[in-house]
Protein backbone atom coordinates (compact mmCIF):
# COMPACT_ATOMS: atom_id res chain seq x y z
CA UNK A 1 0.00 0.00 0.00
CA UNK A 2 1.64 3.37 -0.52
CA UNK A 3 1.74 6.56 1.15
CA UNK A 4 -1.31 8.73 -0.55
CA UNK A 5 -0.09 12.15 1.76
CA UNK A 6 -4.01 13.09 2.58
CA UNK A 7 -3.46 16.99 3.21
CA UNK A 8 -6.81 18.42 4.12
CA UNK A 9 -8.04 21.75 2.26
CA UNK A 10 -11.02 23.16 3.58
CA UNK A 11 -13.94 20.80 2.82
CA UNK A 12 -11.54 19.13 0.51
CA UNK A 13 -9.16 16.04 1.67
CA UNK A 14 -6.61 15.39 -1.03
CA UNK A 15 -4.90 12.18 -1.94
CA UNK A 16 -1.40 12.39 -3.43
CA UNK A 17 0.11 9.69 -5.29
CA UNK A 18 3.65 11.41 -4.91
CA UNK A 19 5.63 8.77 -6.96
CA UNK A 20 2.86 8.99 -10.06
CA UNK A 21 2.93 13.26 -9.81
CA UNK A 22 7.03 12.74 -10.04
CA UNK A 23 6.77 10.71 -12.96
CA UNK A 24 4.28 12.76 -15.00
CA UNK A 25 6.71 15.76 -14.10
CA UNK A 26 4.09 17.91 -12.44
CA UNK A 27 3.93 19.63 -8.96
CA UNK A 28 1.43 17.63 -6.43
CA UNK A 29 -2.24 18.82 -7.94
CA UNK A 30 -3.85 22.19 -5.96
CA UNK A 31 -7.25 21.17 -4.49
CA UNK A 32 -9.41 23.53 -7.63
CA UNK A 33 -7.61 20.81 -9.73
CA UNK A 34 -10.00 18.04 -8.68
CA UNK A 35 -12.71 20.11 -9.12
CA UNK A 36 -14.42 20.16 -12.87
CA UNK A 37 -15.33 24.06 -12.58
CA UNK A 38 -12.07 24.82 -12.66
CA UNK A 39 -10.55 22.79 -16.16
CA UNK A 40 -14.31 23.43 -17.88
CA UNK A 41 -13.87 27.51 -17.31
CA UNK A 42 -10.36 26.82 -19.20
CA UNK A 43 -9.32 25.88 -22.74
CA UNK A 44 -7.27 23.44 -21.65
CA UNK A 45 -10.20 21.42 -20.42
CA UNK A 46 -13.04 20.10 -22.16
CA UNK A 47 -15.86 17.88 -21.05
CA UNK A 48 -15.00 14.19 -21.95
CA UNK A 49 -19.14 12.94 -23.61
CA UNK A 50 -17.87 9.37 -23.81
CA UNK A 51 -17.29 8.82 -20.41
CA UNK A 52 -20.02 9.36 -17.89
CA UNK A 53 -18.56 12.77 -16.00
CA UNK A 54 -14.73 13.21 -17.57
CA UNK A 55 -12.68 16.25 -18.42
CA UNK A 56 -9.54 15.68 -20.56
CA UNK A 57 -7.12 17.87 -19.54
CA UNK A 58 -4.13 18.71 -22.04
CA UNK A 59 -1.78 21.21 -19.62
CA UNK A 60 0.11 21.38 -17.74
CA UNK A 61 -0.07 17.58 -18.33
CA UNK A 62 -2.32 15.37 -20.47
CA UNK A 63 -4.84 14.38 -17.81
CA UNK A 64 -8.33 12.88 -16.95
CA UNK A 65 -10.23 14.15 -14.29
CA UNK A 66 -13.19 11.99 -13.41
CA UNK A 67 -16.04 12.49 -10.67
CA UNK A 68 -17.12 9.38 -9.14
CA UNK A 69 -21.16 9.08 -9.99
CA UNK A 70 -23.73 6.71 -9.08
CA UNK A 71 -25.29 4.08 -11.25
CA UNK A 72 -29.11 2.22 -10.91
CA UNK A 73 -32.36 3.51 -9.64
CA UNK A 74 -30.25 5.31 -6.43
CA UNK A 75 -28.57 7.65 -8.74
CA UNK A 76 -32.30 10.13 -8.89
CA UNK A 77 -32.25 10.32 -5.32
CA UNK A 78 -28.37 11.13 -4.73
CA UNK A 79 -26.08 11.06 -7.96
CA UNK A 80 -22.88 12.16 -6.86
CA UNK A 81 -22.61 11.50 -2.82
CA UNK A 82 -21.44 8.28 -0.77
CA UNK A 83 -22.19 7.20 2.37
CA UNK A 84 -18.70 7.54 4.24
CA UNK A 85 -16.98 5.25 6.54
CA UNK A 86 -13.42 6.43 6.93
CA UNK A 87 -11.13 7.73 4.09
CA UNK A 88 -9.40 4.09 3.49
CA UNK A 89 -13.15 3.15 2.39
CA UNK A 90 -13.44 5.91 -0.26
CA UNK A 91 -13.80 5.11 -3.67
CA UNK A 92 -10.50 7.59 -4.90
CA UNK A 93 -8.51 6.26 -1.51
CA UNK A 94 -9.21 2.56 -3.39
CA UNK A 95 -8.79 3.38 -7.04
CA UNK A 96 -5.91 5.22 -6.28
CA UNK A 97 -4.48 2.13 -4.60
CA UNK A 98 -5.51 -0.36 -7.40
CA UNK A 99 -3.88 1.46 -9.73
CA UNK A 100 -0.44 1.48 -8.14
CA UNK A 101 -0.70 -1.89 -7.12
CA UNK A 102 -1.41 -2.18 -11.05
CA UNK A 103 1.37 -0.05 -12.69
CA UNK A 104 3.70 -1.88 -10.17
CA UNK A 105 3.29 -4.71 -11.53
CA UNK A 106 3.58 -3.78 -15.45
CA UNK A 107 -0.14 -3.66 -16.68
CA UNK A 108 -1.01 -0.97 -18.90
CA UNK A 109 -3.16 1.09 -16.81
CA UNK A 110 -3.17 4.97 -16.21
CA UNK A 111 -1.22 6.21 -13.50
CA UNK A 112 -3.20 7.64 -10.71
CA UNK A 113 -2.05 11.07 -9.57
CA UNK A 114 -4.46 12.53 -6.88
CA UNK A 115 -7.91 11.83 -5.14
CA UNK A 116 -10.47 14.23 -3.69
CA UNK A 117 -12.86 13.55 -0.61
CA UNK A 118 -15.41 16.37 0.21
CA UNK A 119 -17.63 15.56 3.38
CA UNK A 120 -20.91 16.52 3.78
CA UNK A 121 -22.10 15.42 7.37
CA UNK A 122 -22.25 11.59 7.13
CA UNK A 123 -21.78 11.99 3.16
CA UNK A 124 -18.67 12.52 1.05
CA UNK A 125 -18.13 13.53 -2.96
CA UNK A 126 -15.05 12.77 -4.83
CA UNK A 127 -13.16 12.90 -7.87
CA UNK A 128 -10.01 11.23 -9.49
CA UNK A 129 -7.34 12.93 -11.20
CA UNK A 130 -5.13 10.51 -13.45
CA UNK A 131 -2.80 10.05 -16.51
CA UNK A 132 -4.61 10.29 -20.18
CA UNK A 133 -3.30 7.98 -22.53
CA UNK A 134 -2.51 9.44 -25.69
CA UNK A 135 -3.85 9.08 -29.00
CA UNK A 136 -6.39 6.34 -27.98
CA UNK A 137 -9.63 5.10 -28.59
CA UNK A 138 -11.57 2.13 -27.34
CA UNK A 139 -11.19 -1.07 -28.82
CA UNK A 140 -15.02 -0.69 -29.22
CA UNK A 141 -14.90 2.43 -31.44
CA UNK A 142 -11.83 0.99 -33.36
CA UNK A 143 -13.96 -2.22 -34.13
CA UNK A 144 -16.51 -0.62 -35.71
CA UNK A 145 -14.90 1.00 -38.57
CA UNK A 146 -12.16 -1.93 -39.11
CA UNK A 147 -11.28 -5.56 -37.92
CA UNK A 148 -8.37 -6.48 -35.94
CA UNK A 149 -5.57 -8.76 -36.46
CA UNK A 150 -6.14 -12.04 -34.03
CA UNK A 151 -2.88 -11.36 -33.00
CA UNK A 152 -4.18 -8.38 -31.37
CA UNK A 153 -6.92 -10.14 -29.66
CA UNK A 154 -4.64 -12.48 -28.67
CA UNK A 155 -2.76 -9.52 -26.56
CA UNK A 156 -6.18 -8.58 -24.97
CA UNK A 157 -6.46 -12.21 -23.50
CA UNK A 158 -2.81 -12.19 -22.29
CA UNK A 159 -3.74 -8.34 -20.53
CA UNK A 160 -6.65 -9.90 -19.08
CA UNK A 161 -4.95 -12.67 -18.13
CA UNK A 162 -1.93 -10.86 -16.23
CA UNK A 163 -5.02 -8.38 -14.43
CA UNK A 164 -6.16 -11.31 -13.24
CA UNK A 165 -3.00 -13.38 -12.56
CA UNK A 166 -2.56 -10.86 -9.89
CA UNK A 167 -6.12 -11.43 -8.17
CA UNK A 168 -7.81 -7.94 -9.71
CA UNK A 169 -11.08 -8.33 -10.25
CA UNK A 170 -12.70 -5.63 -12.61
CA UNK A 171 -16.26 -4.92 -11.80
CA UNK A 172 -17.38 -3.30 -15.46
CA UNK A 173 -15.10 -5.62 -17.84
CA UNK A 174 -16.41 -4.30 -21.06
CA UNK A 175 -15.45 -3.25 -24.23
CA UNK A 176 -15.24 0.33 -23.84
CA UNK A 177 -13.16 0.14 -20.95
CA UNK A 178 -10.22 -1.78 -22.99
CA UNK A 179 -8.34 1.09 -24.88
CA UNK A 180 -5.67 0.92 -28.01
CA UNK A 181 -3.59 3.41 -28.77
CA UNK A 182 -2.10 4.17 -32.06
CA UNK A 183 0.97 1.86 -31.62
CA UNK A 184 -1.88 -0.65 -31.19
CA UNK A 185 -0.99 -0.84 -27.50
CA UNK A 186 -3.91 -1.90 -25.56
CA UNK A 187 -4.36 -0.28 -22.06
CA UNK A 188 -7.55 -1.11 -19.31
CA UNK A 189 -9.23 1.64 -17.72
CA UNK A 190 -11.89 2.45 -15.44
CA UNK A 191 -11.51 0.84 -12.42
CA UNK A 192 -13.99 2.32 -9.76
CA UNK A 193 -15.67 -0.80 -7.49
CA UNK A 194 -12.99 -3.02 -8.46
CA UNK A 195 -10.13 -4.39 -6.46
CA UNK A 196 -8.62 -7.47 -5.24
CA UNK A 197 -10.26 -10.92 -4.60
CA UNK A 198 -8.64 -14.08 -3.67
CA UNK A 199 -10.03 -17.79 -5.44
CA UNK A 200 -9.89 -18.45 -9.32
CA UNK A 201 -14.38 -19.34 -9.19
CA UNK A 202 -14.94 -15.14 -10.57
CA UNK A 203 -12.57 -14.76 -13.30
CA UNK A 204 -14.68 -17.16 -15.87
CA UNK A 205 -17.33 -14.77 -14.83
CA UNK A 206 -15.23 -11.48 -15.38
CA UNK A 207 -14.48 -12.95 -19.41
CA UNK A 208 -17.69 -13.53 -19.79
CA UNK A 209 -19.41 -10.33 -18.85
CA UNK A 210 -16.49 -8.67 -21.94
CA UNK A 211 -17.81 -11.40 -24.34
CA UNK A 212 -21.15 -10.23 -23.65
CA UNK A 213 -20.80 -6.42 -23.93
CA UNK A 214 -19.16 -7.45 -27.39
CA UNK A 215 -22.07 -9.16 -28.32
CA UNK A 216 -24.56 -6.46 -27.29
CA UNK A 217 -22.88 -3.81 -29.11
CA UNK A 218 -22.63 -6.18 -32.15
CA UNK A 219 -26.22 -6.59 -31.90
CA UNK A 220 -26.93 -2.92 -31.73
CA UNK A 221 -25.11 -2.14 -34.55
CA UNK A 222 -26.28 -0.59 -37.72
CA UNK A 223 -23.38 -1.69 -40.04
CA UNK A 224 -20.84 -3.95 -39.92
CA UNK A 225 -19.21 -4.85 -36.04
CA UNK A 226 -16.13 -6.47 -36.68
CA UNK A 227 -16.27 -9.09 -34.09
CA UNK A 228 -16.62 -13.13 -34.40
CA UNK A 229 -15.94 -16.46 -32.87
CA UNK A 230 -12.00 -16.73 -34.35
CA UNK A 231 -11.69 -13.55 -32.52
CA UNK A 232 -12.96 -14.15 -29.55
CA UNK A 233 -11.33 -17.74 -29.41
CA UNK A 234 -8.24 -15.71 -30.09
CA UNK A 235 -8.62 -13.77 -27.02
CA UNK A 236 -9.10 -17.19 -24.94
CA UNK A 237 -5.57 -18.76 -26.11
CA UNK A 238 -4.06 -15.05 -25.47
CA UNK A 239 -5.97 -15.60 -21.75
CA UNK A 240 -5.04 -19.77 -21.39
CA UNK A 241 -0.99 -18.79 -21.49
CA UNK A 242 0.53 -18.15 -18.55
CA UNK A 243 2.24 -14.74 -19.05
CA UNK A 244 5.21 -13.40 -17.09
CA UNK A 245 4.59 -9.62 -15.98
CA UNK A 246 7.17 -7.46 -17.10
CA UNK A 247 7.51 -3.67 -16.10
CA UNK A 248 5.66 -1.03 -17.55
CA UNK A 249 7.67 0.70 -20.30
CA UNK A 250 5.03 3.40 -20.78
Amino acid sequence: MIDLAPTQQGRDVVLYNLQACEVMGISPPEAQWLHTDFWTQRAHGKPDSGRGEAVIINEPAPMVLRTYCRGGLVRHFSQRRFMYNGLDATRPFRELQLLHTMHKAGLPVPLGLAGRVSRFGLAYEAAILMQQIPRCQEVHQRIQRNAMPNTLWQGMGEVIRRMHDIQVYHHDLNIHNILIDDEDALWLIDFDKCGQKSGHQWKPGNLERLQRSLLKEQAKSASTYYFNDDNWQALLNGYQQPIASSPNSR
